[in-house]
């Protein structure tokens, strides 16, 4: 006598197995490989290997199931449940489920014709191409223990510029443990490198020059990301850049040259610059209860503190520390008594640094104390820890010291600030732009950034009431600038004022009482 099986069993042991034989790399993995992974993952990326292409992925599919069901990868360590960022690359749980699922139902290719294309990037650059492209001097590293070595490269200006972005790609990634870029308008960072017979000088802390300024920086894990284009980081006609790379003792025989690609505005007039610094800082007065000093076999919380003396507006933050640090938390107290949370990085990764850039800008008031939390373990329960058993740490330069920094890149605060969106998908997921249609069609704002009055201009096809207005994100109208009654077909042109509006992106939004509908998104900057 056969048993039955009841039908629910049967329909979810059906539904189940149906559901984990169509899943295949074409149509589920692909999508999700290509937007979280093969920025790093392609050849000539950061990653160890390519995943680019079925064939890659099948062959390390164990690699990629484990390293994403423990949310090693993508290498995201700013928690999302405190502060959402621009680019955040984070898998949701339908995702890590998707390619379990794949990996267990045997790994199908599907069909290649249904796959997303491979991506295209341009050359070594993961953002563009590059306005200009330099190199450190080649070097070989010779030294038992860390060195700091400067190489002064001349940035050939012929006139002030304002630096976007900049992405520096080291050659050997063994090697470098983390690069900052120093201005030196002085010519000091020439002299000291001619005083040696090898490419650059070495100088641990700073580059041994007063005055130079920091500019830019790459850390393990950090991204490149272009500012808006009306803002960027002043770099003076003449100057030399000086790249502070530093090449840990384990790099000891390696060579390396790294390239430096330099993105500027498109304009010099009405630029908002730009600075950076370490605002939260090991050192007195930042240092509440310092000096940075962690015992062996101990666990010790150090709390770092800033006042702000103007209002600021923040546009990232950038947090580091060493091998034994295990989490940093950062955050504003504005004088009303409100919390700001900046960022909050709970397993720290010395291997998977980051710049970590605001979706809108920040604004900070004057008066606000920033600040910062930051937990090392000097402990064997710590798998990081360099030394068995453990030795005391302090602050220093060697990876095996610690340093407690938190980096913010700034400006000085403008009326509507918070307005300025840093996150492409806040756009995309606002109010979106329409498309051309049988009332309307194309529909043209320039000039777009613009610092004052623009021109809106678009094609009406057919006889109609015609309102013209400006919305913020939210789809709150702000300003209606045109209202026309029984509109003749045709085109027209309306120049509207942006003075008083504060910088900010907005929609410009035509509509007829047909039901007929474009808009376009627009950039107000200061002039």
């Amino acid at each position: 006598m056969s048993k039955r099986i009841p039908v629910f069993l049967f329909l979810a042991g059906l539904s189940a197995g149906a559901g984990a034989q169509t899943v295949n790399w074409a149509n589920d993995v692909a999508p999700i490989l290509y937007d979280h992974c093969v920025k790093c993952h392609r050849d000539g990326g950061i990653g160890h290997f390519s995943l680019v292409g079925y064939n890659n992925a099948f062959l390390f599919r164990n690699s990629i199931r484990y390293m994403t069901e423990t949310r090693q990868m993508p290498p995201w360590k700013a928690d999302p449940d405190y502060r959402h960022f621009a680019g955040e690359n984070v898998l949701s749980d339908a995702e890590i489920r998707t390619i379990q699922d794949w990996v267990d139902s045997g790994a199908h290719p599907g069909d290649p014709a249904q796959a997303p294309a491979d991506p295209v990037f341009s050359g070594n650059s993961e953002i563009g191409i590059p306005d200009l492209v330099l190199h450190t001097p080649p070097h070989t590293m010779n030294a038992t223990q860390d060195e700091y070595r400067c190489f002064v490269v001349p940035a050939g200006l012929a006139q002030t510029a304002f630096l976007r972005g900049l992405e520096i790609i080291p050659g050997n990634h063994q090697a470098v443990h983390h690069v900052l870029v120093f201005e030196d308008v002085s010519g000091q960072a020439r002299a000291l490198d001619q005083q040696t017979p090898e490419a650059g000088y070495v100088s641990f802390g700073g580059i041994g020059v007063p005055g130079a300024r920091l500019v830019g920086a790459w850390v393990p894990g950090s991204r490149p990301r272009l500012l808006p284009p009306f803002m960027g980081i002043r770099l003076n006609a003449g100057a030399d850049l000086v790249f502070q790379v530093h090449f840990p003792a384990s790099a000891y025989g390696m060579s390396e040259v790294s390239t430096v690609n330099l993105f500027f505005t498109p304009a010099n007039q009405g630029i908002r610059e730009v600075s950076m610094a370490p605002l939260l800082n090991h050192v007195a007065p930042s240092l509440q209860n310092g000096p940075l000093f962690i015992p062996a076999n101990s666990v010790k919380t150090f709390h770092a503190r800033f006042t702000t003396p103007i209002d600021g507006s923040l546009i990232a933050v950038a947090p580091h520390m060493h091998l034994i640090g295990k989490s940093i938390e950062c955050f504003g107290v504005d004088p009303a008594g409100d919390t700001i949370p900046l960022i909050r990085i709970p397993n720290w990764d010395f291997h998977w640094q980051g710049n970590y850039t605001f979706q809108k800008v920040q604004k900070i008031p004057q008066g606000a104390k920033l600040h910062a939390f930051a937990t090392y373990d000097n402990t064997l329960n710590n798998p990081n820890n360099p030394s068995n058993p453990p030795k005391n740490v302090s602050l220093g330069e060697a990876t095996t010291d610690e340093m407690m920094l938190v980096y913010f890149l700034y400006m000085s605060y403008q009326n509507g600030d918070e307005n300025i969106v840093l996150d492409s998908t806040l756009l995309t997921t606002a109010l979106p732009e329409m498309e051309e249609n049988e009332h309307l069609m194309g529909l043209q704002v320039f000039p777009n950034p613009t610092t004052g009055p623009f021109v809106v201009e678009y094609e009406l096809k057919q006889a109609a009431d015609i309102m013209a207005s400006i919305l913020d994100l939210n789809g709150r109208v702000l300003k209606i600038f045109a209202l026309r009654r029984d509109a003749a077909p045709g085109i027209y042109r309306e120049s509207t004022p942006a003075e008083d509006l504060p910088p900010g992106v907005y929609v410009i939004q035509i509509q007829t009482e047909g039901g007929g509908m474009l808009s376009k998104k627009f950039i107000r900057t200061n002039p």
